[in-house]
């Protein structure tokens, strides 16, 4: 028991919520999305959550969001830009995973491994993941007859 308890105070608390994103990982996923805007800039100049009231309509955005209980207040701001990537930690069992990543991300990328955030001697105690929104698009149907079929496109992972 005492063993458990040091495993899992170690992969559920950390000294800080604000975790630099890998180079390499945001440079790919900049060349895929080509991103125009990112509301958590690690030691940005203005106050991070000022963002949260900042409308992202029309915006590419990337969000690697300060990682505690405020997620889910991000991830329903990226439902309104025209496309918005995060970089998150796995939380299967979170309340936010069930209600707003599930059944609104067009994708989730489970990233193989731990990642090594900007300026970590070790790698995370934990998981991460790509969470995608897009928005819903509209594709029309094969006759002209027909009503105009909504098509989401769901990917879950990336192989």
């Amino acid at each position: 028991m005492c063993g458990d308890a040091v495993v899992n105070r170690v992969h559920f608390s950390s000294v800080t919520d604000r975790w630099a994103t890998p180079e390499a990982l945001y440079g790919v996923l900049d060349s895929e999305f080509n991103f125009n805007f990112d509301p958590c800039p690690l030691d940005g100049h203005e106050d991070g959550l000022s963002e949260l009231f900042v409308s992202w309509r029309g915006k590419r955005v990337f969000c690697n969001p300060p990682y505690g209980p405020g997620i889910r207040a991000w991830l329903e701001r990226g439902l309104e830009a025209e496309i918005a990537v995060f970089l998150l930690p796995v939380r299967t069992n979170a309340k936010w995973f069930h209600e707003v990543v599930l059944p609104k991300a067009a994708e989730i990328r489970f990233i193989k491994g731990k990642l090594r955030f900007g300026g970590a001697k070790w790698d995370a105690p934990f998981p991460s993941m790509v969470v995608i929104f897009k928005p819903v698009k509209f594709w029309p149907s094969t006759s002209a007859d027909d009503p105009v079929d909504l098509q989401v496109d769901r990917q879950i992972g990336r192989g």
